[in-house]
Protein backbone atom coordinates (compact mmCIF):
# COMPACT_ATOMS: atom_id res chain seq x y z
CA UNK A 1 0.00 0.00 0.00
CA UNK A 2 1.49 3.35 -1.02
CA UNK A 3 2.22 6.07 1.52
CA UNK A 4 -0.34 8.81 1.89
CA UNK A 5 0.39 12.04 0.09
CA UNK A 6 0.72 15.42 1.77
CA UNK A 7 -2.76 16.29 0.56
CA UNK A 8 -4.26 13.18 2.17
CA UNK A 9 -2.44 13.88 5.43
CA UNK A 10 -3.74 17.44 5.39
CA UNK A 11 -7.23 16.08 4.82
CA UNK A 12 -6.94 13.87 7.90
CA UNK A 13 -5.75 16.83 9.96
CA UNK A 14 -8.81 18.87 8.99
CA UNK A 15 -11.32 16.24 10.19
CA UNK A 16 -11.57 17.64 13.76
CA UNK A 17 -12.14 21.12 12.36
CA UNK A 18 -14.90 19.89 10.07
CA UNK A 19 -16.48 18.15 13.05
CA UNK A 20 -16.54 21.41 15.00
CA UNK A 21 -17.88 23.26 11.96
CA UNK A 22 -20.65 20.65 11.59
CA UNK A 23 -21.68 21.21 15.21
CA UNK A 24 -21.94 24.97 14.64
CA UNK A 25 -24.22 24.66 11.60
CA UNK A 26 -26.20 21.62 12.78
CA UNK A 27 -29.10 23.68 14.26
CA UNK A 28 -29.70 25.31 10.87
CA UNK A 29 -29.23 22.35 8.52
CA UNK A 30 -32.84 21.23 8.12
CA UNK A 31 -34.06 24.78 7.57
CA UNK A 32 -31.27 25.37 5.05
CA UNK A 33 -32.09 22.15 3.21
CA UNK A 34 -35.77 23.10 2.96
CA UNK A 35 -34.74 26.52 1.64
CA UNK A 36 -32.45 24.96 -0.98
CA UNK A 37 -35.23 22.62 -2.04
CA UNK A 38 -37.70 25.47 -2.48
CA UNK A 39 -35.52 27.88 -4.44
CA UNK A 40 -34.25 25.17 -6.81
CA UNK A 41 -37.71 23.68 -7.25
CA UNK A 42 -36.94 20.02 -6.51
CA UNK A 43 -35.11 17.90 -3.91
CA UNK A 44 -32.45 16.67 -6.36
CA UNK A 45 -31.10 20.13 -7.14
CA UNK A 46 -31.85 21.20 -3.58
CA UNK A 47 -29.54 18.52 -2.17
CA UNK A 48 -26.78 19.56 -4.60
CA UNK A 49 -27.15 23.20 -3.54
CA UNK A 50 -27.15 22.21 0.14
CA UNK A 51 -23.90 20.23 -0.25
CA UNK A 52 -22.26 23.01 -2.27
CA UNK A 53 -23.27 25.55 0.37
CA UNK A 54 -21.79 23.54 3.24
CA UNK A 55 -18.52 22.99 1.38
CA UNK A 56 -18.25 26.62 0.28
CA UNK A 57 -18.81 27.85 3.82
CA UNK A 58 -16.26 25.44 5.29
CA UNK A 59 -13.60 26.39 2.76
CA UNK A 60 -14.19 30.09 3.46
CA UNK A 61 -13.55 29.83 7.22
CA UNK A 62 -9.98 31.08 6.98
CA UNK A 63 -11.09 34.20 5.11
CA UNK A 64 -13.95 34.78 7.56
CA UNK A 65 -11.52 34.88 10.48
CA UNK A 66 -10.20 38.25 9.26
CA UNK A 67 -13.58 39.98 9.34
CA UNK A 68 -14.15 42.33 12.26
CA UNK A 69 -17.97 42.35 12.33
CA UNK A 70 -19.86 39.36 13.78
CA UNK A 71 -20.88 36.65 11.31
CA UNK A 72 -24.06 34.82 12.24
CA UNK A 73 -24.11 31.19 10.97
CA UNK A 74 -27.77 31.09 9.93
CA UNK A 75 -27.69 34.29 7.90
CA UNK A 76 -24.34 33.43 6.35
CA UNK A 77 -25.46 29.93 5.34
CA UNK A 78 -28.52 31.34 3.62
CA UNK A 79 -26.40 33.98 1.92
CA UNK A 80 -23.90 31.44 0.58
CA UNK A 81 -26.76 29.28 -0.72
CA UNK A 82 -28.51 32.26 -2.29
CA UNK A 83 -25.42 33.61 -4.04
CA UNK A 84 -24.39 30.19 -5.34
CA UNK A 85 -27.87 29.50 -6.71
CA UNK A 86 -28.11 32.91 -8.37
CA UNK A 87 -24.67 32.39 -9.94
CA UNK A 88 -25.85 29.02 -11.23
CA UNK A 89 -28.99 30.56 -12.71
CA UNK A 90 -26.92 33.31 -14.30
CA UNK A 91 -24.68 30.77 -15.99
CA UNK A 92 -27.65 28.75 -17.21
CA UNK A 93 -29.63 31.61 -18.60
CA UNK A 94 -26.78 33.86 -19.61
CA UNK A 95 -28.39 36.89 -18.08
CA UNK A 96 -30.56 37.97 -15.17
CA UNK A 97 -33.30 40.50 -14.73
CA UNK A 98 -32.01 43.91 -13.67
CA UNK A 99 -32.16 44.29 -9.88
CA UNK A 100 -34.06 47.49 -9.06
CA UNK A 101 -33.33 49.34 -5.84
CA UNK A 102 -36.28 51.76 -5.75
CA UNK A 103 -38.76 51.56 -2.86
CA UNK A 104 -42.30 50.55 -3.67
CA UNK A 105 -45.03 52.09 -1.52
CA UNK A 106 -47.37 49.60 0.07
CA UNK A 107 -50.88 49.50 -1.32
CA UNK A 108 -54.10 48.13 0.14
CA UNK A 109 -53.92 45.28 -2.39
CA UNK A 110 -50.56 44.09 -1.07
CA UNK A 111 -52.12 41.52 1.26
CA UNK A 112 -50.55 38.40 2.71
CA UNK A 113 -50.61 35.49 0.26
CA UNK A 114 -48.24 33.11 2.01
CA UNK A 115 -50.57 30.11 1.73
CA UNK A 116 -50.96 30.59 -2.00
CA UNK A 117 -47.21 30.92 -2.40
CA UNK A 118 -46.58 27.72 -0.45
CA UNK A 119 -48.37 25.67 -3.11
CA UNK A 120 -47.07 27.54 -6.15
CA UNK A 121 -43.26 27.63 -5.90
CA UNK A 122 -42.70 25.39 -8.90
CA UNK A 123 -44.77 27.75 -11.06
CA UNK A 124 -42.95 30.78 -9.67
CA UNK A 125 -39.54 29.31 -10.43
CA UNK A 126 -40.58 29.06 -14.06
CA UNK A 127 -41.82 32.64 -14.30
CA UNK A 128 -39.78 34.74 -11.81
CA UNK A 129 -36.15 35.92 -11.83
CA UNK A 130 -33.94 34.23 -9.21
CA UNK A 131 -33.73 37.15 -6.76
CA UNK A 132 -37.47 37.69 -6.69
CA UNK A 133 -37.94 33.99 -5.98
CA UNK A 134 -35.36 34.16 -3.18
CA UNK A 135 -37.09 37.12 -1.54
CA UNK A 136 -40.46 35.41 -1.79
CA UNK A 137 -39.15 32.19 -0.26
CA UNK A 138 -37.26 33.93 2.55
CA UNK A 139 -40.08 36.24 3.60
CA UNK A 140 -43.27 34.29 2.92
CA UNK A 141 -42.12 30.74 3.60
CA UNK A 142 -39.35 31.22 6.17
CA UNK A 143 -40.70 34.39 7.80
CA UNK A 144 -37.54 36.46 7.35
CA UNK A 145 -37.97 40.18 7.91
CA UNK A 146 -37.06 42.56 5.08
CA UNK A 147 -33.92 43.49 7.00
CA UNK A 148 -32.91 39.83 7.45
CA UNK A 149 -33.59 39.06 3.79
CA UNK A 150 -31.53 42.08 2.75
CA UNK A 151 -28.63 40.78 4.86
CA UNK A 152 -28.81 37.39 3.16
CA UNK A 153 -28.98 38.80 -0.37
CA UNK A 154 -26.60 41.70 0.24
CA UNK A 155 -28.91 44.54 -0.73
CA UNK A 156 -31.20 47.15 0.88
CA UNK A 157 -34.55 46.77 2.58
CA UNK A 158 -36.02 48.95 -0.14
CA UNK A 159 -34.82 46.59 -2.83
CA UNK A 160 -36.21 43.62 -0.93
CA UNK A 161 -39.62 45.25 -0.54
CA UNK A 162 -39.64 46.16 -4.22
CA UNK A 163 -38.79 42.61 -5.25
CA UNK A 164 -41.43 41.20 -2.92
CA UNK A 165 -44.07 43.50 -4.37
CA UNK A 166 -43.19 42.53 -7.94
CA UNK A 167 -43.09 38.82 -7.10
CA UNK A 168 -46.47 38.90 -5.37
CA UNK A 169 -47.96 40.86 -8.23
CA UNK A 170 -46.66 38.29 -10.68
CA UNK A 171 -48.14 35.51 -8.54
CA UNK A 172 -51.58 37.14 -8.72
CA UNK A 173 -51.22 37.38 -12.49
CA UNK A 174 -50.23 33.73 -12.75
CA UNK A 175 -53.19 32.72 -10.65
CA UNK A 176 -55.63 34.80 -12.66
CA UNK A 177 -54.27 33.40 -15.91
CA UNK A 178 -54.48 29.87 -14.46
CA UNK A 179 -50.93 29.07 -15.49
CA UNK A 180 -49.30 25.87 -14.32
CA UNK A 181 -45.83 24.45 -14.38
CA UNK A 182 -44.66 20.91 -15.03
CA UNK A 183 -42.89 19.79 -11.88
CA UNK A 184 -40.85 17.23 -13.80
CA UNK A 185 -39.06 19.65 -16.15
CA UNK A 186 -36.18 20.28 -13.75
CA UNK A 187 -34.90 16.75 -14.27
CA UNK A 188 -36.19 16.03 -17.76
CA UNK A 189 -32.78 16.13 -19.40
CA UNK A 190 -31.09 13.90 -16.83
CA UNK A 191 -32.84 10.59 -17.47
CA UNK A 192 -30.57 7.56 -17.91
CA UNK A 193 -30.92 4.61 -20.28
CA UNK A 194 -33.83 2.85 -18.59
CA UNK A 195 -32.85 -0.59 -19.88
CA UNK A 196 -29.47 -0.33 -18.12
CA UNK A 197 -31.10 0.81 -14.90
CA UNK A 198 -33.51 -2.14 -15.01
CA UNK A 199 -30.65 -4.57 -15.60
CA UNK A 200 -28.76 -3.07 -12.67
CA UNK A 201 -31.81 -3.68 -10.45
CA UNK A 202 -32.27 -7.23 -11.77
CA UNK A 203 -28.63 -8.09 -11.12
CA UNK A 204 -28.75 -6.60 -7.65
CA UNK A 205 -31.86 -8.54 -6.67
CA UNK A 206 -30.10 -11.72 -7.81
CA UNK A 207 -26.94 -10.54 -5.98
CA UNK A 208 -25.14 -10.98 -9.30
CA UNK A 209 -22.29 -8.56 -8.67
CA UNK A 210 -20.36 -9.70 -11.72
CA UNK A 211 -23.38 -8.70 -13.79
CA UNK A 212 -23.33 -5.26 -12.16
CA UNK A 213 -19.60 -4.96 -12.82
CA UNK A 214 -20.17 -5.73 -16.50
CA UNK A 215 -22.60 -2.80 -16.70
CA UNK A 216 -20.03 -0.34 -15.36
CA UNK A 217 -17.68 1.60 -17.59
CA UNK A 218 -14.03 1.27 -16.63
CA UNK A 219 -13.97 4.96 -15.66
CA UNK A 220 -17.29 4.87 -13.76
CA UNK A 221 -17.59 6.99 -10.61
CA UNK A 222 -19.64 6.31 -7.49
CA UNK A 223 -20.44 9.53 -5.60
CA UNK A 224 -21.62 9.73 -2.02
CA UNK A 225 -23.72 12.86 -2.28
CA UNK A 226 -22.27 14.39 0.84
CA UNK A 227 -18.92 16.08 1.29
CA UNK A 228 -18.03 15.16 -2.33
CA UNK A 229 -16.71 11.70 -1.43
CA UNK A 230 -16.15 9.55 -4.55
CA UNK A 231 -14.95 6.16 -5.72
CA UNK A 232 -13.16 6.29 -9.07
CA UNK A 233 -13.12 3.33 -11.43
CA UNK A 234 -15.01 0.04 -11.79
CA UNK A 235 -12.59 -1.96 -9.66
CA UNK A 236 -12.76 0.38 -6.69
CA UNK A 237 -16.56 0.62 -6.85
CA UNK A 238 -16.92 -3.16 -6.82
CA UNK A 239 -14.38 -3.51 -3.99
CA UNK A 240 -15.94 -0.81 -1.82
CA UNK A 241 -19.52 0.50 -2.08
CA UNK A 242 -20.67 -2.49 -4.16
CA UNK A 243 -18.74 -5.19 -2.33
CA UNK A 244 -21.06 -8.19 -1.79
CA UNK A 245 -20.44 -8.13 1.97
CA UNK A 246 -22.40 -4.87 2.24
CA UNK A 247 -25.53 -6.56 0.92
CA UNK A 248 -25.37 -9.88 2.73
CA UNK A 249 -28.97 -9.68 3.93
CA UNK A 250 -32.09 -11.25 2.37
CA UNK A 251 -34.46 -8.45 3.41
CA UNK A 252 -33.13 -5.86 0.95
CA UNK A 253 -34.32 -5.41 -2.61
CA UNK A 254 -34.22 -2.73 -5.31
CA UNK A 255 -36.82 -1.27 -7.66
CA UNK A 256 -36.83 1.36 -10.40
CA UNK A 257 -39.07 4.22 -9.39
CA UNK A 258 -39.72 7.74 -10.65
CA UNK A 259 -38.99 10.04 -7.72
CA UNK A 260 -39.65 13.76 -8.14
CA UNK A 261 -39.53 13.48 -11.91
CA UNK A 262 -36.32 11.47 -12.08
CA UNK A 263 -35.71 7.75 -12.55
CA UNK A 264 -34.11 6.40 -9.40
CA UNK A 265 -33.13 3.07 -7.90
CA UNK A 266 -34.90 2.66 -4.57
CA UNK A 267 -33.59 0.14 -2.04
CA UNK A 268 -36.26 -1.09 0.33
CA UNK A 269 -36.14 -3.16 3.47
CA UNK A 270 -38.55 -6.04 2.93
CA UNK A 271 -39.06 -8.74 0.33
CA UNK A 272 -39.87 -8.43 -3.37
CA UNK A 273 -43.16 -10.28 -3.09
CA UNK A 274 -44.43 -8.19 -0.17
CA UNK A 275 -44.83 -4.58 0.89
CA UNK A 276 -41.70 -2.60 1.78
CA UNK A 277 -41.25 -1.84 5.46
CA UNK A 278 -38.61 0.90 5.22
CA UNK A 279 -36.48 2.95 2.83
CA UNK A 280 -32.82 1.94 2.84
CA UNK A 281 -31.16 3.91 0.03
CA UNK A 282 -31.75 6.06 -3.05
CA UNK A 283 -29.41 5.91 -6.05
CA UNK A 284 -29.43 7.75 -9.35
CA UNK A 285 -27.58 6.37 -12.35
CA UNK A 286 -25.87 8.09 -15.26
CA UNK A 287 -25.38 6.20 -18.52
CA UNK A 288 -23.42 6.66 -21.72
CA UNK A 289 -22.58 4.37 -24.64
CA UNK A 290 -24.47 1.40 -23.17
CA UNK A 291 -22.63 1.55 -19.86
CA UNK A 292 -23.17 3.04 -16.43
CA UNK A 293 -20.71 5.89 -15.99
CA UNK A 294 -21.94 7.32 -12.69
CA UNK A 295 -23.88 6.32 -9.59
CA UNK A 296 -24.96 8.83 -6.96
CA UNK A 297 -25.83 7.56 -3.48
CA UNK A 298 -27.95 9.61 -1.08
CA UNK A 299 -27.72 7.33 1.98
CA UNK A 300 -25.78 9.87 4.06
CA UNK A 301 -28.04 12.83 3.18
CA UNK A 302 -30.47 12.82 6.12
CA UNK A 303 -32.80 15.61 5.00
CA UNK A 304 -33.04 14.24 1.48
CA UNK A 305 -33.64 10.69 2.68
CA UNK A 306 -36.32 11.80 5.13
CA UNK A 307 -38.09 13.67 2.32
CA UNK A 308 -37.79 10.65 0.01
CA UNK A 309 -39.22 8.34 2.67
CA UNK A 310 -42.16 10.68 3.13
CA UNK A 311 -42.71 10.88 -0.63
CA UNK A 312 -42.60 7.08 -0.94
CA UNK A 313 -44.86 6.54 2.04
CA UNK A 314 -42.51 4.40 4.12
CA UNK A 315 -40.32 5.13 7.14
CA UNK A 316 -36.60 5.47 6.73
CA UNK A 317 -34.62 2.48 7.95
CA UNK A 318 -32.77 3.29 11.14
CA UNK A 319 -29.01 3.24 10.89
CA UNK A 320 -25.96 4.21 12.85
CA UNK A 321 -22.30 4.82 12.11
CA UNK A 322 -20.11 1.75 12.29
CA UNK A 323 -18.00 1.54 15.42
Amino acid sequence: MSDKTALQILGEETRPYFGRFWEVIEPFQRELWNYCRKITGNPWDGEDLFQDTVLKMFTSLSALSHREHPIHPRAFLFRVATNHWIDTCRKRKGKMEEWSDHLVTKSSEDVSIALEIQGAFETLLTHLPPKQTVVLVLMDAFQFTANEAAEVIGTTEGAVNAALFRARSRLRQLKSDELSADNSTAAADTQPDESLVKRYVEYFNKRDFQGIADLLAEHAVFSFVTQSSKEYGKRRIMNESHHPSHYDRPDLYAVVHELWGRKAVIFYKGYEQGEPTALNEVLTIETEDNHIIGINGYFFCPQFMDAAAQELGVPREEWQWAE
